[in-house]
């Protein structure tokens, strides 16, 4: 079976684009005071394309436009977001002949308290990405993973972890877990699965400060 993008390291905000058909761009500006109505956006298809665009804008960083699917989004999440009303948008040919789309830009997400981890959880969360080991591997090593479901021992395994990459797990769990939180993930098993990450990284973190 060919393995999915995600579980080859591929970047999930990447991936959003991908599976909603447009192409990423980058915002060289962006006034969260000010926010235009619609963003365009290259279409690399006519059919699954997203009904709107979601921006975040991070401390520190440059803002981050999101596309989205909002049946998709209302089926996987309980919290509402500011969705400007509108109907599904077409697609049109530019002048150049390039197929493109207009989409309506949300007002800024302030229900996100960690970014980082928002667009893995929207793959999951609106059933673009299904494969739960390929989630499970983005938030803990694969030793880890592979000691499932003894999970005194996969703490024990974590703890062994280099200071930089236990760090690094231990913000990006518990940043993910705030965001289901946050959003109110409807699916029981990521929201489980994630649960059980926080769980081993908090263990692993007590058992490196016994020492």
């Amino acid at each position: 079976m060919q393995n999915s993008l995600l579980s080859r390291g591929e970047d999930p905000l990447r991936l959003l684009h991908y599976h909603l058909n447009v192409q990423m761009i980058s915002p060289s500006s962006l006034d969260p005071t000010n926010l235009p109505a619609t963003i365009d956006m290259k279409a690399l298809s006519e059919n699954n394309l997203p009904t709107h665009v979601l921006v975040l804008f991070p401390p520190r960083r440059p803002p981050v436009l999101i596309p989205i699917d909002a049946d998709r989004y209302t089926h996987g999440f309980r919290a509402e977001l500011v969705l400007p009303l509108s109907t599904r948008a077409a697609p049109y040919r530019s002048a150049s002949n390039e197929l493109r789309i207009t989409l309506p830009l949300t007002p800024p997400l302030t229900i996100v308290p960690h970014p980082p981890s928002l667009s893995l959880l929207l793959l999951f969360g609106m059933g673009l990405e299904t494969c739960q080991n390929d989630l499970a591997y983005r938030m803990l090593p694969a030793s880890v993973v592979d000691e499932f479901p003894n999970a005194a021992a996969m703490a024990q395994v974590m703890s062994l972890s280099g200071d930089e990459e236990f760090d690094r797990r231990v913000q990006f769990n518990m940043g993910l877990w705030r965001n289901i939180l946050g959003l109110g993930i409807r699916d029981t098993r990521i929201a489980e699965l994630v649960r059980t990450a926080v769980g081993v990284t908090s263990e692993a973190r007590k058992l490196r400060a016994r020492g």
